[in-house]
């Protein structure tokens, strides 16, 4: 079972207590459901407009996916769970090609970091960094697979 979020729309200014978002869930390829949280709170909110019921991706969920730990608690994986996850690294991948346009942005020693460009070439603040630290991987001039890279970096130190 493939899920992903299509449309995301997420306001950080109206997230208080839940990332206050709404979006599209599908399934295999087809509109399952219509999620909405109002960020202040509650619980996700699922319309069903495809075939898929909640209770049947909860299942396929609870028996593929690893539980989760949140500090003792061990939770099943439910839908609200991959929403979660799924909008987390949606919004962090818009944060961090928002930062690609202003910054020079690296993976160095499992950490990633940012040198602004202050109207610099990217070219000039690179060698500056491959001077100082030749093992730096540049995310900025590097392929989809170093992008997926530092995505994983950022979400793992969260």
């Amino acid at each position: 079972m493939q899920i992903e979020l299509r449309r995301i729309s997420y306001s950080a200014a109206l997230s208080q207590e839940t990332a206050a978002f709404t979006a599209e869930v599908w399934i295999d390829g087809e509109l399952a459901f219509h999620a909405r949280n109002q960020g202040s709170g509650g619980a996700d909110f699922y319309h069903q407009v495809g075939r898929w019921t909640e209770t049947d991706v909860d299942a396929w969920l609870t028996a593929n996916r690893p539980p989760r730990c949140l500090g003792d608690i061990a939770c099943d994986h439910d839908l609200e769970i991959e929403v979660s996850d799924l909008l987390l690294r949606a919004v962090e991948g818009r944060r961090l090609k928002r930062l690609l346009r202003t910054n020079l942005v690296t993976i160095e020693r499992d950490q990633i970091l940012q040198y602004p460009l202050r109207k610099r070439p990217l070219a000039i603040v690179a060698r500056a960094v491959r001077a100082t630290n030749p093992d730096a991987v540049i995310v900025n001039d590097a392929g989809d697979d170093v992008f997926a890279r530092a995505l994983a970096v950022l979400l793992a130190s969260r």
